[in-house]
C-alpha cells in the first residue's frame, strides 16, 4: 500500500524543477534514563529514546508533501502500560513511516490531506524473549483523508476518515497452538482461534478548537468525537455452551472528548511568564457482540467486552524566561473509571459474584524542563498511578496496585 504512494511522491518531486520545491526540515529527539516501581518492587535502570524526522516539501502554491519517520525505544516501563501490569521488566520499540499530502482549495481556508502510513511495534515481556517474537508485537497499515479548516490561526475544524489493519504476527505461536495462556491456564474460548487479535478498522472523526470570546479570547475550547468500527478477522462469537457461532466479533467504539484551557500572564522571578490552566473530560462507549467462556471455572459471561469509560482531570503548565526556549514546569491529575456491562467480578480465589467489574485509575504526573543550550532542554518527568478495582481475582493480571516511574534526560528540537 505504501510503496506506490512513496514512489509517486518521489517521482513528483523529481519531475519538478529544483527551484520549485521549498524544503523545511524538522527533527526532534529525546534521550532519558529512569526506573519503574511496582508495589514496593523496583525494576533495573533503563533508558528511553525517541526520534521524529520530517520535512515539509512545498511543491506548488496548492500542493505540499509531508513525509515523516518516528521511532522510539523504551527500556523504562510506563505506569499506564496495560499488558501484564505487574511485570517489572518490559521493553518496547516502535517504528512508523508516513506520508501526507496537503492540498489547499482555491479561495478557501480548507485543506485536503490524504495520508498513508505503516507502523511496527515490538514488545518484550521477559529478559530471554528476543525482538520480533513478542506476544503483543503488531503491525499497522493505514490510509486516510482529512479535511482541515484553519479559520483563525491557530484555531481549526477537522473531519477525517481512516482505514487501517492491525495484525499480531506472533500471537498464534505463543498462545493458540498450546491451548493455554502464558501462565499455563486454559484459554477463554474467544481466544482459541489462530488470529483472534487481528482487526480491520474504519474510523470517522471530527474535532475543533475555538477561542472564547471570539474577538477577545480569554479561554480556548476544544472538542472531538470519533466512531470506530472494529472487525475481528478470526474471533467467532462464543455461545453459552462454550461453542462457537459462525458470526465473528464486531466492536463499535464511540469516544467524546472536550477541554478548556486558559492562558494567564504571570510574573515569575521578576520576569514575564505564562500559566496555562486546563481541564479535560472524556467519555467512551464500546459496544461489542462478543461473549466469554471461562474454561478454568466453566463460566459463561454474556456481553463480556462492552464497557463505558469516563475520565476527567486538571492540568497546569508554568513557563518563563526566553519565549523561544523557556524554562517550564507542569503538573496534571487524571481519574479514569471503566465499567463493564457484562463482565462479572471474582473474589480472591476466583468465585464469581453478581456485580459487574469496575476499574478506577488515578494518575499524577509532574515534569520540569530547563534549557541548557540552544535547542537543547534538560528534562525531568515522574508519574504515579494508583489502580483500584472491585475485581479481586488477580492470579493472572493485576487490577489493584500502585506504580510509579521517573525519567531524567534531554530533548533536542530543530
Amino acid at each position: 500500500m505504501l510503496k506506490p504512494l512513496f514512489r509517486a511522491a518521489v517521482l513528483l518531486a523529481v519531475a519538478l524543477p529544483a527551484s520549485a520545491v521549498e524544503w523545511t526540515p524538522v527533527f526532534n529527539a529525546s534521550l532519558a534514563g529512569g526506573q519503574y516501581f511496582f508495589q514496593g518492587q523496583r525494576g533495573s535502570l533503563g533508558g528511553n529514546a525517541a526520534v521524529t524526522a520530517a520535512g515539509l516539501a512545498k511543491l506548488s502554491e496548492r500542493w505540499s508533501l509531508l513525509p515523516m519517520y518516528t521511532g522510539s525505544y523504551r527500556g523504562t516501563k510506563g505506569v499506564d502500560d496495560g499488558v501484564a501490569a505487574g511485570t517489572l521488566f518490559q521493553q518496547q520499540m516502535d517504528h512508523t513511516v508516513s506520508v501526507t499530502g496537503i492540498r489547499k482549495l482555491v479561495d478557501s481556508t480548507w485543506r485536503v490531506k490524504p495520508s498513508a502510513g505503516y507502523k511496527r511495534e515490538f514488545l518484550k515481556e521477559t529478559r530471554d524473549e528476543s525482538w520480533g517474537h513478542g506476544l503483543f508485537d503488531y503491525e499497522k497499515i493505514s490510509a486516510g483523508v482529512e479535511l482541515e479548516n484553519i479559520y483563525k490561526e491557530p484555531f481549526s475544524l477537522r473531519a477525517a476518515l481512516d482505514v487501517y489493519r492491525v495484525r499480531f504476527p506472533s500471537y498464534e505461536s505463543l498462545e493458540s497452538r498450546s491451548g493455554v495462556d502464558p501462565f499455563g491456564n486454559p484459554l477463554g474460548r474467544e481466544l482459541a482461534s489462530k488470529h483472534v487479535l487481528d482487526t480491520y478498522n474504519w474510523q470517522a472523526s471530527v474535532s475543533g478548537t475555538r477561542p472564547w470570546p471570539f474577538e477577545d479570547p480569554k479561554v480556548v475550547l476544544s472538542g472531538s468525537y470519533s466512531l470506530l468500527y472494529k472487525d475481528f478477522l478470526d474471533q467467532r462469537i462464543v455461545q453459552e455452551n462454550g461453542q462457537f457461532k459462525d458470526a465473528g466479533r464486531q466492536d463499535f467504539l464511540q469516544a467524546l472528548g472536550g477541554s478548556v484551557m486558559r492562558p494567564i500572564p504571570v510574573r515569575v522571578f521578576g520576569g514575564d511568564g505564562r500559566l496555562d490552566l486546563s481541564l479535560g473530560l472524556n467519555f467512551s462507549y464500546n459496544l461489542s457482540n462478543q461473549n466469554s467462556f471461562d474454561a478454568t471455572f466453566a463460566k459463561f459471561l454474556d456481553d463480556s467486552y462492552s464497557y463505558w469509560t469516563l475520565g476527567a482531570g486538571p492540568g497546569a503548565v508554568l513557563s518563563w524566561g526566553d519565549k523561544k526556549a523557556p524554562t517550564w514546569t507542569s503538573a496534571s491529575f487524571r481519574w479514569t473509571r471503566q465499567n463493564y456491562l457484562g463482565r462479572l467480578v471474582q473474589d480472591e480465589v476466583g468465585v464469581y459474584g453478581s456485580a459487574k467489574q469496575r476499574h478506577d485509575r488515578y494518575t499524577f504526573s509532574a515534569a520540569y524542563g530547563y534549557p541548557i543550550a540552544p535547542k537543547l532542554t534538560l528534562t525531568f518527568r515522574t508519574n504515579v498511578l494508583w489502580a483500584a478495582s472491585n475485581h479481586k481475582y488477580q492470579k493472572n493480571y493485576a487490577y489493584a496496585y500502585r506504580a510509579m516511574n521517573y525519567l531524567i534526560g534531554v530533548a533536542y528540537e530543530f
